[in-house]
């Protein structure tokens, strides 16, 4: 299938005809809930299965918990995993899960253990080499997914942050010369997923703060995207209002278990509306920030929402007015001065949850700023965004802002 980019007049409005696709997920959100996953993953029909984590978590009582629970339905474990997983580190984890004969992933942890499980699926579906399952976007407005028709083997997520990869269809992976591919296909959301408010406690604050801000700013692309529909702004209005309550309670008390609960259920509402609505500008440069420069996705995310939004604010304007509602704004004035209002409260959302708020302040090298713009504008998510964009230039400038 492909797509073509008219503009923000081809967006969904309210009461157009919609087209939405929902996954066959189970969650089950409970404190102590990792007990049950051996069990369920029983229920699924699974009887060998790989677990796949990173180095740290492998280290953690979750995961000790976790591997107790699944007993001797553990086949192989595939604990390399770091941030923005590639395509070299899947590569090798398929290969062991074909090796082991396995018929379920486990994955445990953050995003790049889910995104590393999805694509272990996609590579034992549909086949080597995974590059060739990427979907392709030419700038300004040619975007072509790659159907993934085969079946995959069941996928079951306990997510220690709040970045939502668990929930979505969608994964990305870093190749050998740092661009980011990305997937999609339906049958790779999550079977199942475990919310075990408890699991994270180990995770640091700081890490489910800026994962929040990832989870957050699905929410709210998904009130601009230009597959923005009813169903996804429900999500993410809601979604914004739980993100505002439980993370920064989260900052203030971080063994609050109530309040990792609330955060993990505004992160799972996050992936919903992005697996409905897609993402903008605003992913697609966090994306590249990523692969091309090594910046966690939750840190990327921190920083760069309120720029975004201002480089959107005047195609995506009654988007914007429903995020300051759901930041109980004021609204008085026009609707481009309430929507600027919403903007100005995601900075002080910023603030709320002490996350970075400048790429300065980041390990990030300057001098790769030119090359990010240039990645940014190959990334679907531009093709998503309200506002069209049609070079490198305007991103540039985005990063230079966020500098």
């Amino acid at each position: 299938m492909s797509l073509s980019n008219g503009g923000p007049q081809g967006a969904l409005q309210s009461g157009s005809d919609m087209d939405l696709q929902n996954s066959a997920t189970r969650v089950i959100h409970a404190p102590g809930a990792v007990d049950r996953l051996g069990a369920e993953v029983q229920a699924l029909g699974c009887r060998r299965v790989m677990v796949v984590c990173g180095g740290s978590t492998r280290r953690s009582k979750l995961f000790a918990q976790a591997l107790a629970s699944l007993g001797e339905l553990t086949v192989c474990i595939m604990d390399k995993v770091v941030e923005h997983s590639s395509t070299t580190l899947v590569t090798q984890a398929a290969a062991l899960a074909y090796e082991h004969q396995i018929d379920g992933v486990v994955a445990i942890g953050g995003g790049s253990s889910s995104d590393t499980a999805k694509g272990v699926a996609i590579l034992l579906a549909e086949g080597a080499p995974i590059q060739r399952h990427a979907s392709v976007f030419i700038a300004p407005d040619r975007f072509t997914p790659t159907p993934l028709h085969q079946p995959k083997v069941p996928v079951i997520s306990i997510p220690t942050t709040l970045s939502a990869a668990e929930v979505t269809p969608g994964l990305g992976l870093r190749d050998e010369q740092g661009h980011k591919l990305l997937f999609w296909d339906v049958k790779l959301a999550s079977r199942l997923i475990i919310l075990d408010p408890q699991a994270t406690l180990e995770v640091p604050t700081r890490v489910m703060a800026t994962t929040g801000m990832n989870g957050f700013a699905h929410c709210v692309e998904g009130l601009y995207s230009r597959l923005r529909n009813p169903v996804a702004e429900a999500l993410a209005i809601h979604g914004i209002r739980m993100f505002r309550r439980y993370l920064p309670a989260m900052v203030r008390q971080p063994d609050d278990v109530d309040a990792r609960a609330g955060a993990l259920s505004a992160a799972h509402l996050s992936g919903m509306v992005i697996s409905t609505a897609r993402v903008g500008i605003h992913h697609a440069m966090c994306h590249c920030l990523g692969a091309r420069g090594g910046l966690p996705h939750g840190v990327a995310n921190s920083i760069m929402l309120p720029h975004a939004l201002d480089y959107n604010l005047e195609a995506a304007t009654s988007a914007l007015v429903l995020l300051a509602q759901a930041m109980d704004c004021p609204m008085s004035g026009s609707d481009l001065e309430i929507a600027a209002a919403g903007i100005d409260a995601v900075r002080q959302f910023q603030r709320d949850v002490q996350v970075p708020t400048r790429l300065r302040d980041t390990n990030l090298d300057r001098a790769l700023l030119p090359s990010i713009a240039n990645d940014t504008l190959m990334d679907r998510g531009v093709y998503f965004n309200p506002r069209r964009t049609e070079s490198s230039a305007p991103i540039f400038e985005l990063l230079e802002k966020a500098w």
